[in-house]
């Protein structure tokens, strides 16, 4: 706990910890002014969407940038060295340190989602339920962005395992993206097996009900273009408690791998 919140604290005097913070504040409160000056489902599309843009690239700056910090520098500099030489067992160490980082990654995302709501309040459309959990799912999202990070930071400069982590979950979700549309069987047969195995093995991105719907209508922007395929307009579904389940699981994989596997990381 006390390595928790050690990283938790330096975390949050960090200059460009701040930035991202407060960039993600400014932008939901200009899409809440801009959505201030329309009507009905414009001025609902206009909020959401623009909030949803932060959770989507903010949240990935964010995650990544956390994830990918958890190791390599520290253990070069001989700040991590500090942290097992007071007889913390290794996998401790980095788990402690990871959770000091998903710490800071849920005060981000709390703060985002308060000052979303308020915007949201403050224009007319209430507290926001269908916004509120698409924020949660995003925050999901990004918790597995970041374990992924941190198994990289083990190996990996901090820019290489930030950009490895963001890749990966733009492969978690080209690959709902795929089975949505092997369901609606508008792509080639002979693909579909592949798609249901990687499916049913790997961690799936969390789409949430509200960005299920403004995709189809194509009304989400920055946080889910339409998918069209082969002309047709395929509709991603929201995910199910399953999938939640399922990829919140793998989450905990990934961290106790990047525990086991700093066990052989040379420390200065």
């Amino acid at each position: 706990m006390a390595i928790t919140r050690t990283e938790a604290r330096g975390i949050s005097r960090r200059r460009w910890f701040l930035a991202l913070l407060l960039v993600g504040v400014g932008v939901i409160v200009a899409g809440a002014v801009l959505a201030a000056g329309r009507d009905g489902l414009v001025a609902l599309d206009t909020m959401r969407s623009w909030t949803a843009a932060v959770y989507l690239v903010g949240g990935l700056a964010v995650a990544a940038t956390l994830g990918a910090s958890a190791v390599n520098r520290d253990a070069d500099g001989g700040w991590v060295g500090l942290q097992v030489a007071t007889g913390t067992p290794r996998a401790t160490v980095l788990l402690s340190r990871v959770a000091g980082r998903l710490v800071m990654l849920v005060a981000t995302f709390a703060t985002w989602m308060v000052v979303a709501a308020i915007c949201s309040a403050a224009i007319g459309q209430g507290g926001d339920g269908p916004l509120f959990v698409h924020g949660l799912a995003m925050l999901e999202n990004m918790v597995l962005v970041l374990v992924v990070a941190a198994l990289c930071s083990v190996a990996l400069g901090p820019v290489a395992s930030g950009v490895v982590a963001a890749f990966f979950y733009v492969s978690c979700l080209s690959l709902v993206n795929l089975m949505a549309a092997s369901n609606a069987e508008v792509i080639g047969t002979a693909w579909t097996g592949l798609i249901t195995t990687l499916y049913l093995i790997f961690p799936r991105a969390i789409t949430s009900p509200m960005l299920s719907e403004m995709q189809a209508r194509g009304a989400a922007g920055v946080a889910g273009a339409q998918l069209e395929i082969n002309g047709n307009v395929v509709l991603v579904p929201a995910a199910s408690w399953l999938t939640v389940l399922w990829t919140l699981a793998w989450c905990g994989v990934i961290a106790w791998a990047a525990a086991a596997s700093f066990r052989r990381r040379a420390l200065s």
